[in-house]
């Protein structure tokens, strides 16, 4: 029995089909949102269709500034035609689908890439073999072409210099081809087709400018302007033609602008000078860099891919400058999702005040209403925020859509995790409405049937069919390999469940109620023997993933439970049971942890939540590792984790990668269409790091606990300058003599004290 009151009185009774196997067979109407506000009603001529676009983006470079972003192959350039969804976008629209240098009709062959500070790029390429229509052979590797660009938030800046290294003249012709189809990301990815568009002008050219322009059945006119300096030698439609005549050893310079607007007139300015733009981005990045606590180590690539991963959460900053958040990754995630940023908030706690930001909007954003377009709730914490054409009509659910049954808990978690972290009580008492909303909802729309547990059944029929993070049509099923009856009760969402009413019961006893604090424990308490009861299963010793909606349990076995253990929920006595079942090789790849075991039947080691290695996940896995005390496990996570992002260019860790067994393979499998950055795989090396460490902070009693740290046989010390906790700051220490890793307290800033203990508390 659940030990809530009036389980069933809030329930919605419209109800949305259960869906298809994949959402990509399903026919859509468009249809008005139930609110009240004025909307646009999109395209009658839409549909989901199978996923064909974005086949393999693994060899593509990014630069990025807050809500504009380039993705390009290795040579900077965007080919007519691609099929990989390659292309310059702005708010889920694609502004640029072709940007394509060519000498004599030909790719130049590329050389280098460089760029830490991924809102500039520089490229070296050179020449193939070329024979030019008057006979003339240029030989291969005698040009030089130096690329380089800058993006700031609303244009891409280029500076091209070709350089000949001919002992003679060289004619050549370079040409630069661009086109715009301003398509939705929504059609890019193959997920819907829409015959019914606005106006897409023909490219016309004013004065040596370029112009693309498309005019929305949403309002919006979407301009992209390319200015170019000198002029084109001659034009025509897109394409963009120079003749040069280099001599020996000399170099000439192009140079030109791309700008995207949502004026009905956009406005063309004086190409800037890519020196400045540089600086002024270089100061952007090392701000960010000030703002975080240092961190470094004995072990140069360990320090290198720390870094790397700081930048990319810098480069993900996306939205108004005084309320940013984390995009989810690049491309295809490029907004706001609620899941995403909380879980980035939990593990990014070295700077809280980015916490603080995403709380702040999720809030403001929290559902008000019923509305199962959107599948929104009253208290709901939003999935996804989409910003284009689509959206803006209401084709898609996404403006916001609120289909998720992690996000709520989990804000309740960020707020719980901000406040340990910082004491500050006034953020608490200024997002309590918000607070109580997320509570209500987790009690009356969240448990659909009144047993205590939350549920997920979806109301929109364009909606997602599965609402836990592992959100695929195919990640959810039963042992036979039959996908789930709804209403899902996912094993690790009952976990969320408690570490937020732990939490809330904390926050409710620092703002001095005490009654609700205590209510918030006692539905805690009780959360947590109803879920040992309801998911253990015993001839596995190991959780099931979910339950169906007669409570018949899915017996499967998947990296869903090892987040149980972050969370706390997993009584003592059964956590090693968890930890070995989980770290067995059909689970434990050596590079990391399957989402799902290789002995289950829809396991396939390049299915997307079906037997890929998630990094973020495998990092709540390893706090949960380290929460029970096992530190010889949670070493082997560590260490796999490390040793596979060495493969991955940049040290840049990837939204996922292929589940293949290490012992099959000398190098991890990389998934073709992964996100890359992607925020919560660069939050990933974070949360591994605190977990190493044991950092536990408890500003609200001014301390930091420092839990049984243990460095790995690569990395035998690891300094770190400026944690806050609180208002205080601490500098530590840690060194790795023979099996022992020893803690030096080096300097505290303000009122802390540092606590040693050997296990945390469960």
């Amino acid at each position: 029995m659940s030990p809530f009151n009036d389980p069933n009185d809030k329930e919605p009774t419209e109800r949305g089909d259960q869906g298809q196997p994949s959402a990509s067979a399903q026919a859509h109407s468009p249809r008005p949102s139930s609110s009240n506000q004025n909307q646009t009603v999109g395209p009658k001529n839409v549909e989901y269709a199978v996923a064909t676009g974005a086949q393999d983006i693994r060899e593509t470079i990014v630069i990025k500034e807050e809500d504009l972003f380039l993705l390009t192959d290795l040579n900077g350039n965007v080919p007519r035609g691609n099929v990989n969804g390659l292309g310059l976008y702005h708010k889920d629209t694609r502004f640029l689908s072709a940007y394509e240098l060519v000498l004599e009709g030909i790719p130049p062959t590329y050389l280098l890439s460089t760029g830490e500070m991924r809102f500039a790029e520089v490229q070296e390429l050179t020449n193939p073999d070329l024979r030019l229509p008057s006979g003339v052979v240029i030989p291969k590797e005698t040009l030089t072409i130096h690329r380089e660009r800058v993006i700031t938030t609303s244009a891409v800046d280029e500076v091209l210099s070709i350089t000949n290294f001919n002992v003679t003249p060289m004619p050549i012709e370079l040409v630069i081809f661009f086109d715009a189809d301003f398509a939705d990301m929504f059609q890019i990815r193959g997920f819907l087709q829409v015959s019914e568009r606005g106006t897409l002008h023909p490219p016309t050219w004013n004065d040596g400018v370029l112009d693309f322009r498309y005019d929305g059945i949403d309002g919006l006119i979407r301009h992209t302007t390319i200015e170019f300096s000198p002029c084109p030698t001659s034009r025509a439609g897109g394409q963009a033609n120079f003749d040069l005549n280099l001599e020996p050893r000399s170099s000439t310079t192009l140079r030109l602008r791309v700008t995207v607007s949502t004026e009905s007139t956009p406005s063309t300015d004086p190409i800037p000078d890519l020196t400045a733009l540089v600086e002024r981005g270089t100061t952007d990045y090392e701000r960010w860099l000030e703002e975080q606590p240092t961190f470094h180590s004995d072990n140069q690539v360990w320090d290198d891919l720390v870094r790397r991963a700081l930048l990319d959460l810098h480069l993900l900053q996306s939205g108004p400058r005084d309320q940013p958040f984390p995009a989810a990754g690049i491309p295809w995630f490029a907004t706001l999702f609620g899941r995403d940023s909380l879980i980035v908030g939990i593990q990014h706690c070295w700077t809280p005040k980015q916490a603080a930001h995403v709380l702040r909007l999720l809030a403001s954003l929290q559902g008000k209403k019923v509305d199962p377009w959107r599948d929104e709730q009253p208290g709901k914490i939003m999935h996804e925020l989409r910003r284009g054409e689509l959206a803006h009509c209401n084709v898609i659910p996404f403006n916001p859509y609120y289909g998720t049954v992690d996000a709520t808990p989990l804000f309740v978690i960020l707020m719980s995790e901000y406040y340990r972290a910082t004491g500050d009580v006034a953020l608490l008492r200024e997002l309590e409405p918000n607070l109580r909303a997320a509570l209500d909802w987790m009690e009356d729309f969240g448990d659909l049937d009144g047993d205590g547990f939350l549920e997920y059944k979806k109301l929109s029929g364009s909606g997602l069919t599965n609402q836990g993070w592992k959100d695929s049509w195919d990640a959810i099923m039963y042992a036979n390999g039959d996908l789930i009856k709804p209403p899902v009760a996912l094993v690790e969402v009952q976990a969320y469940a408690y570490a937020a009413r732990i939490g809330a019961s904390e926050i409710y006893r620092a703002m001095g109620d005490t009654s609700e604090a205590n209510r918030q424990l006692y539905l805690a308490n009780w959360l947590r023997t109803a879920f040992d009861k309801a998911f253990w299963m015993d001839d596995e010793g190991f959780y099931c993933l979910a339950l169906d909606g007669d409570k018949n349990q899915a017996k499967v076995i998947s990296s869903n439970p090892g987040q149980a253990l972050w969370c706390g929920i997993v009584p003592p006595e059964r956590a090693k049971l968890v930890v070995e079942r989980i770290m067995r090789p059909d689970m434990f790849t050596g590079w990391g942890i399957r989402t799902l075991a290789s002995t289950e039947v829809r396991y396939n080691p390049m299915g997307y939540h079906v037997g890929t290695v998630w990094p973020h996940d495998n990092s709540l896995i390893a706090m949960g590792f380290k929460r029970y005390g096992e530190e010889g496990h949670l070493q082997n996570l560590v260490s796999g984790f490390f040793e596979a992002v060495r493969y991955f260019p940049d040290l840049r860790v990837p939204e996922l990668f292929c589940g293949y067994d290490r012992s099959q393979y000398r190098v991890p499998i990389r998934y073709p269409v992964a996100c890359s950055p992607q925020a919560w795989a660069a939050g990933s090396a974070l949360l591994y790091l605190r977990a190493m460490l044991g950092l536990v902070p408890h500003a609200p009693n001014n301390e930091i606990w420092i839990v049984h740290p243990e460095l790995p046989t690569w990395l035998r010390s690891v300094t770190l300058e400026r944690i806050p906790v609180g208002n205080a700051y601490v500098d530590l220490r840690y060194q790795r003599q023979g099996d022992h890793t020893f803690t030096e307290v080096l300097r505290i800033e303000g009122n802390l004290r540092v606590v040693f203990v050997e296990r945390w508390e469960i």
